[in-house]
């Protein structure tokens, strides 16, 4: 076995090429025929692994990788054991930094299995040419196999914008609203004067019919600046007046409904209802009401069929709330109904 491994070694021929060789031809080269068949069976025992990404830009400082990880050598329990521990590192362009790292462990029952790893790492501005994905054998050396990932054809989703400085303006007083039922609301609750928040967002929720996105911290009041808007439909000229609010949480739904069943239906006289769940009771609820709440599973039901209900058409005010909670269970369902919506106001040229 020394004299194979010395000629192995004196021999000016690359590790990695072993493995594209016959038996026949391993024989030939090392000048041993009879061993060719046991060394190539050995150069295969020799953990290799191939690898493929695909990566995808999260926002414009986080990747995501999917690496996907195929054995291609031969398991043999007397040499492998039970399991082949391996380290996975993503280095930067000049492999001076690693970016991430986690083990890996390949078992004997998944040795012909593909397997996947999903994890994120950091992207830096400017963009940097490629990473380097390195998976190195816990117990073997120089088993190791070097993967770049290119991001020459990557695109970074657009900058956002930043976040809306809040002025320091003079508080507004209830008499802004121009509307003394909507004011004595209000006072009853025993405000005098909006908050910060509330101030500025006022005149845009108020006076406009833009869409406004207004994240804020909790209990800072966000639930008065959606009543700016629904004051301001109800108020308002159109003919129809309809307006959908949605919460994730049913809870909150109920919580809302009966806020606003005395606010907007005892107090200023309009039709507050909530939705159940059952389509052909839905659909009368929402032609006879003005403020409806609902949950997203309930208006995803109600709105896929927009193009033959009206009432979804004439929706004036689509109001979404905690919308933090798309990354929960709940959230592509809200995800779609919000885009859903948007496509119908194009459509039927409602902003």
């Amino acid at each position: 076995a020394e004299d194979i491994l010395r000629k192995v070694e004196k021999k000016d021929f690359a590790w990695e090429r072993y493995y594209d060789l016959s038996s026949a031809e391993i024989g030939e080269l090392i000048r041993f025929p009879k061993m060719g068949k046991t060394i190539h069976k050995l150069v295969h025992q020799f953990p290799k692994l191939d690898l493929s990404a695909y990566v995808q830009p999260i926002t414009r400082s986080c990747l995501m990788v999917e690496l996907t990880i195929t054995p291609d050598f031969q398991w043999d329990p007397r040499v492998h054991g039970r399991a082949e521990p391996f380290w996975v590192f993503v280095e930067d362009v000049n492999g001076e930094q690693i970016l991430h790292q986690e083990m890996f462990v390949l078992k004997e029952r998944g040795a012909e299995e593909e397997h996947t790893l999903n994890f994120t790492v950091p992207i830096t501005e400017p963009l940097p040419p490629q990473y380097f994905i390195r998976v190195v054998s816990d117990r073997w050396i120089n088993a190791q196999t070097l993967l770049p990932v290119s991001f020459r054809h990557l695109i970074l989703p657009e900058k956002y914008p930043p976040h809306t400085e809040l002025l320091d303006l003079q508080p507004l007083p209830l008499t802004a609203l121009r509307n003394s039922d909507a004011e004595g609301l209000y006072a009853a609750a025993g405000l005098k004067v909006f908050n910060p928040i509330q101030t500025q967002t006022f005149s845009t929720l108020y006076s406009t019919n833009d869409n406004c996105l207004i994240c804020a911290p909790a209990a800072s009041g966000k639930i008065v600046c959606a009543e700016f808007a629904v004051v301001r439909m109800l108020t308002g000229d159109d003919a129809v007046k309809r307006c959908v609010y949605v919460a994730p949480n049913p809870a909150t739904c109920k919580e809302r409904f009966n806020e606003w069943s005395y606010k907007f239906g005892k107090v200023m006289g309009f039709k507050v209802a909530e939705l159940v769940g059952e389509t052909t009771t839905d659909v009368k609820i929402l032609e006879e009401s003005n403020v409806v709440v609902t949950t997203p599973e309930k208006w995803d039901l109600m709105s896929r069929r927009w193009k033959t209900r009206k009432s979804v058409q004439e929706v004036r005010l689509f109001v979404v709330d905690e919308l933090h909670l798309l990354d929960s269970d709940v959230g592509p369902t809200l995800e779609a109904v919000v885009s859903r919506m948007r496509y119908i106001s194009v459509q039927v040229q409602q902003p």
